[in-house]
């Protein structure tokens, strides 16, 4: 009887060792799936919050060109296209950039004052530099005031 007993210990030695390798090789598995998981929720962060800087950064180029357009003081006056830089410094947006484009039409095709004027106000916010880079445009239309 202690035959039978250690030849059948003597044939499961190593299957410990088969164990141990299929769990070895089942927890990479999943770390590394894990691993991949991680780094795709790192870039899709990263493009989410360039893509609000860049919505902020084309608000602020609308609002400063409004600005430039309608100048504080005289609620009458309305410039041109030509107050409106196209390419405006930002100063707490480190990494972005806006561009500005300006566009005049006239509601009526033979005069253009102020009262019939429109103009269409377009900016762009770009943001981040490289692999991550994210765009994001405002548009505005404003027509001239009524004297």
């Amino acid at each position: 009887m202690r035959r039978n007993y250690s030849s059948s210990l003597a044939s499961q030695t190593g299957s410990a060792l088969v164990v141990a390798i299929f769990i070895i090789t089942v927890m990479s598995m999943m770390a590394a799936a894990m691993i991949k998981i991680n780094a795709s929720q790192a870039v899709t962060t990263t493009q989410e919050i360039l893509g609000t800087r860049a919505w902020f950064a084309a608000h602020s180029g609308i609002e400063i060109s409004l600005n430039k357009l309608f100048p504080i003081g005289d609620p009458n006056q309305m410039l041109t296209c030509e107050a409106i830089p196209t390419q405006i410094p930002l100063v707490d947006f480190k990494g972005c950039r806006v561009t500005v484009t300006c566009d005049e039409f006239s509601a009526n095709d033979n005069t253009v004052g102020s009262a019939d004027r429109r103009i269409k106000l377009s900016s762009t916010g770009h943001c981040g530099s490289g692999q991550y880079q994210v765009a994001r445009q405002q548009q505005v239309w404003v027509k001239g005031l009524q004297r």
